[in-house]
């Protein structure tokens, strides 16, 4: 038994080098560990039966839950308060009869090393958030329990509703043969989707039309250069901002200030790992589309159409706060990037479209994952369901706490346990869909369902008093700026991000969405990811910028092959089975 468990720990020392990075902010600060290995299995062990069960019943002896989190050391809770003893634990205890015990508190900082070492060790908490890396080696390694039954019995409405919203999509990442083994935190789709933005007021003051493909997106970028758009006199405009030296020419997730959709209308999606036309997995950096994009946006750089000072700049924002900058990419919640401008006079008329498209006439949006913080829980623990229950409470309270000010400091997000985000996968669709009706008096607020739209009330109220006539149309100059007074700061910024950010991807039709097989790390990607990232980065800067020819690609993917790109190809076969 000894000697099967230390093998179990060394083998999964080395998945987990892969990818223990900390889970995702909300999911880092709230992981549990109890020692229960001598428990009867969680996917075994009888609880009451559905007809029984209840996702907000208190249990008539208490249960202990042991748990693992990190703390803020600059948190700070009300007087006789702590990590250990606060309103969020007491309204657990009262709720449910679940008593909440830490085993251990650590600094954010030291998280990856303490999670790392209980995985290894299979030292497991109870239940615990992680992200998709760790969840796909604890998944390997049997460490926890299957959470179909206390999901079905005991997950509360709203949170079905959550994971519901993710469909297929969601389900792949948490389910296996039949299994659901982790639940997943939704993330908005809409996030991971980037966008063309653009100068609006510019294309009216040249006469142009919004441009729809690649070749009408050089003539716009021309223009933008040669025809002193701003009206200075002066040469002084630029095309296209493009990321700035610690940011990305394209990623997988909503990437500001990237090339991303350039890189798409050619049907490229670096860093994604994809299946080609015979099923076999590539990795879309190294595919021909992948060339022929570059060689388009080497071609655009010489041109002076994109920004000449692109991966040198400190931030790619202060072209755009200034003035100077007619298109950039980004994802849906750019307003908050240009909540700036809307105090310029007059203000700059920035709308975003899902372009440019591909030749086949499609705009292809690369996606983010689904969910990036998992809450699993240990085959060994007996009450798989009392971990649900306390995710429940938060769905269900955590807005009236806020409100009332209940566990104030440091809130949930400090100090209630298991937290994470959770979300619909559809949640900037829906509110864009309501808020449109809405502020067209098509629908009221007796007729949305709030529950599991925690910002959509407060959207609805702010639309009413910021928004004037044409209501279906959210130019800049149909937001009342003066009148706004604070609303301008506090939420004009988010509105603008709804509406014009996220109406692409909730209005046009020629979307393709574009996953990714898979968006965790691998064993091999331990020792060899961030080397290939580098000869990546640095061979597509080049070829762009005039630094190498368009054939140095070439050489890019052999040697990406050859120092472990192909047996990083053969473990994302495998995981995506």
């Amino acid at each position: 038994m000894k000697a099967s468990k230390v093998m179990i720990a060394g083998l999964i020392t080395l998945m987990l080098a892969a990818g223990l990075a900390a889970c995702s902010n909300d999911a880092g600060s709230n992981t549990g560990n109890s020692e229960g290995n001598a428990e009867p299995a969680a996917s075994q062990t009888k609880t009451p039966t559905a007809a029984s069960a209840d996702p907000f019943g208190k249990y008539e002896e208490p249960v202990t839950i042991h748990l693992v989190r990190t703390l803020d050391p600059n948190a700070k809770f009300d007087q006789g308060k702590s990590i250990e003893n606060n309103d969020f634990l007491d309204e657990i205890k009262k709720q449910f009869n679940i008593e909440v015990k830490y085993d251990w508190i650590s600094a954010p900082s030291d998280w990856d090393q303490k999670i790392s070492l209980a995985i290894s060790s299979n030292n497991l908490p109870d239940a615990f958030v992680v992200n998709l890396t760790q969840l796909k080696s604890l998944e390997k390694f049997n460490l926890i329990g299957d959470l179909s039954g206390a999901f079905n019995d005991y997950g509360s409405d709203m949170l079905k509703k959550f994971y519901n919203s993710g469909g297929d999509i969601l389900k792949k990442l948490v389910e296996s043969d039949g299994k659901m083994m982790a639940i997943p935190a939704p993330v908005p789709k809409a996030s991971g989707m980037s966008e063309m933005w653009i100068r609006q007021d510019w294309l009216d003051k040249l006469g142009l039309q919004t441009p729809k493909n690649i070749d009408e997106l050089k003539n716009v970028a021309k223009a933008f250069v040669e025809q002193d758009p701003d009206g200075n006199g002066k040469k002084d405009t630029i095309g296209i901002v493009g990321p700035s030296k610690s940011g990305l020419l394209a990623n997988t997730d909503g990437n500001l200030y990237g090339l991303d959709p350039i890189f798409a209308a050619y049907k490229s999606f670096p860093n994604y790992w994809l299946k080609d036309k015979d099923g076999k997995v590539v990795y879309g950096s190294t595919q021909p589309e992948t060339k022929q994009a570059l060689q388009t946006l080497s071609e655009m750089y010489k041109a002076g159409l994109i920004d000449k000072e692109m991966l040198v700049r400190d931030d790619s924002v202060q072209p755009i706060l200034d003035n100077k900058a007619g298109i950039f990419f980004g994802p849906w919640w750019t307003g908050y990037v240009l909540s700036d401008v809307y105090k310029k006079s007059p203000a700059p008329d920035w709308q975003a479209y899902a372009y440019p498209q591909a030749a086949d006439g499609k705009y292809y949006a690369h996606m983010s994952a689904p969910a990036t913080s998992f809450m699993v829980v240990n085959k060994n623990f007996k009450h798989p369901e009392a971990a649900l229950k306390i995710i429940n409470l938060l769905l269900r309270d955590e807005a009236k706490w806020v409100e009332t000010g209940l566990g104030k400091n440091p809130g949930t997000g400090g100090a209630y346990p298991l937290y994470t985000v959770y979300d619909n996968l559809d949640e900037i669709e829906v509110s864009y869909d309501t808020l449109h009706k809405y502020v067209k008096g098509e629908i009221g607020m007796d007729q949305v369902d709030f529950s599991s739209h925690k910002l959509l009330k407060d959207d609805m109220n702010a639309i009413k008093k910021l928004k004037k006539e044409p209501f279906d149309d959210y130019s800049i100059n149909n937001w009342d700026l003066k009148g706004g007074g604070e609303m301008i700061s506090t939420n004009l910024p988010r509105l603008v991000s709804i509406m014009v950010g996220d109406r692409p991807l909730s209005t046009d039709q020629n979307i393709e969405e574009v996953y990714s097989l898979y968006y965790g790390q691998t064993d091999t990607m331990a020792s060899r990811w961030a080397n290939l990232q580098k000869l990546e980065k640095e061979t597509f800067a080049k070829i762009i910028m005039g630094g190498a020819p368009i054939n140095s690609f070439d050489e890019f993917v052999e040697k990406w092959h050859k120092q472990g790109g192909d047996k990083i190809l053969g473990e994302i076969a495998e995981i995506s089975r």
